[in-house]
């Protein structure tokens, strides 16, 4: 039994993992077209908004994306409330960002990220695998297409109006689930404990994905937040494999399989993109985008970060199958406060480069601090 499950793991990563890297090439490879056209000092200023864009989708989102796809998993039919809810919520807040920033691609954005992941949690959690791995490659093609075209005609914003408007193929998916599950908030009750650890956890997340940028644009200026973000791309295509194992991991764990033997093989892979972050890329990086010097500084130091980023991936895992997601979220918070700290100290100390430390040294502070949590709280291994 254990054999063919594991067949049948590595066949769905399989899965997900040519639409992740397939997705993650298509995009990735467009912000890198984007950041020769934009230059620097814009690129920057674009990625300060989405940094906003990102905070705010979470804040929208009721539980957060990891609730559903656990809860989703284990049968629990909560997927129309939580989907009534988020909606209400996302178009809140997209209402407050327009009269504050006057800028309606950061209100679209909100609301189709919030659709999309509500949408991608829910065939996660039902392991659509196939399903997920079509909508992503879709969005992907999309995203490219609709955010090209409108930056053409009204600008920057129009990048950001592009990725809202390439959510909206996943309102099939909300649509089945308010026809297939009935409204019951008893049931927001019953898991509110577990829902706002979620909620928190995923805001903590965010925010340690994205306080730096909204900190280093206005202190150090947008032409180092653009270098910086270009580094933090090159770091997000290095860690597609763990990302794609988490996704995996996550239902299944809360099914109660053993997924350990993935795990071990997605860290050990990690060592291997970090040394190709290390080495390989700071060479390449020059001969299409000179402009981007600063970034050859912060690559290699930043490409460090994948190893502690790909355990306390696959770590949180099994926290989050267990719903003892509260550790997760004191974890996160604990590392968004290292890595505020390592900017304001070690940027002003080292500049730019003290940057690159501050994240590496804030990824590592999290899987210090989740492995003392599964030590002293009997969580289990991986």
């Amino acid at each position: 039994m254990g054999k063919f499950s594991n067949i049948d793991g590595l066949k769905h990563i399989s899965i997900m993992g040519f639409a992740n890297i397939l997705g993650a090439a298509i995009s990735g490879l467009f912000w890198i077209y984007l950041a020769a056209l934009l230059g620097a000092e814009n690129y920057g200023e674009l990625s300060y908004y989405i940094s906003i864009s990102g905070i705010a989708t979470s804040l929208a989102f009721i539980g957060g994306p990891h609730a559903i796809t656990v809860l989703v998993a284990k049968k629990i039919k909560i997927e129309s409330t939580i989907y009534f809810t988020s909606i209400i919520s996302s178009i809140i807040v997209a209402l407050v960002l327009y009269f504050s920033f006057s800028n309606i691609g950061i209100s679209v954005y909100v609301m189709g990220a919030v659709l999309y992941n509500l949408s991608v949690s829910e065939l996660l959690g039902r392991k659509f695998y196939t399903k997920y791995s079509i909508y992503f490659i879709l969005q992907k093609i999309l995203f490219v297409v609709l955010s090209l075209g409108l930056y053409y005609v009204i600008g920057a914003e129009g990048v950001l109006v592009g990725i809202g408007l390439s959510f909206l193929p996943f309102f099939h998916r909300i649509y089945r689930g308010f026809k297939d599950t009935p409204l019951n908030f008893r049931l927001l009750k019953t898991k509110s404990k577990f829902l706002m650890n979620n909620f928190l956890l995923d805001l903590s997340y965010i925010l340690d994905a994205q306080a730096d940028k909204l900190i280093i644009g206005p202190i150090f200026g947008f032409t180092v937040l653009g270098n910086y973000y270009f580094a933090i791309q090159i770091l997000h295509l290095l860690a597609i494999f763990p990302e794609i194992v988490k996704k995996y991991t996550i239902p299944e764990d809360s099914s109660g399989k053993n997924t350990v033997k993935i795990k071990i093989i997605t860290i050990l892979f990690s060592v291997v993109l970090a040394l190709v972050g290390i080495f390989i890329v700071p060479k390449i990086i020059p001969i299409f985008l000179p402009e981007y010097s600063t970034a050859l500084e912060l690559i290699p130091i930043i490409s460090i970060s994948i190893i502690p980023t790909s355990i306390a991936t696959l770590l949180s895992s099994k926290f989050l199958a267990q719903e003892r997601s509260g550790f997760l979220v004191i974890t996160s918070i604990s590392s968004v406060a290292i890595l505020i700290i390592g900017i304001f100290s070690l940027g002003a100390i080292f500049g730019v480069v003290g940057l690159a430390y501050s994240l590496v040294i804030s990824d590592i502070s999290r899987v210090l601090i989740l492995l003392f949590f599964m030590r002293t709280k009997k969580v289990g291994n991986l």
